[in-house]
């Protein structure tokens, strides 16, 4: 029962990886993705293009570093329809914050992107 607080290499664990780097990696995602639309609420971003295209670059150029560092792994084109969805949806976050504060905003972001999530997984 004890084995996955070990670090030996043949722990239970599939693809080698180290438990305590996933809960790291975890939370420095949920501090980073948490507040990348405080930007929204503390200056004027106006109709929230220039943001948004700002935003998806950012995004596009960690991709390609990672993808980089990881040496290219298998491209799957499907993966650029849900991108173009999601960019999409990233259009209608300036408006929503400036309406209903970023509270709320991601509130109602997440609970829809979880809702989608567990639709499109079960359907």
């Amino acid at each position: 029962m004890e084995d996955w607080m070990t670090d030996n290499n043949h722990t239970a664990n599939s693809n080698g990886s180290n438990l305590a780097l996933g809960f790291a990696s975890s939370v420095i995602s949920v501090v980073l993705f948490g507040s990348n639309f405080v930007p929204v609420k503390k200056f004027d971003t106006g109709d929230g293009m220039f943001f948004q295209w700002i935003l998806c670059a950012s995004i596009w150029i960690v991709s390609l570093v990672v993808n980089i560092i990881l040496h290219s792994p298998k491209f799957w084109p499907v993966a650029m329809v849900g991108g173009c969805v999601w960019a999409t949806g990233n259009i209608t976050v300036v408006p929503i914050v400036k309406t209903i504060g970023l509270g709320l905003g991601l509130l109602l972001w997440a609970s829809t992107n979880l809702l989608t999530g567990w639709a499109s997984s079960r359907y």
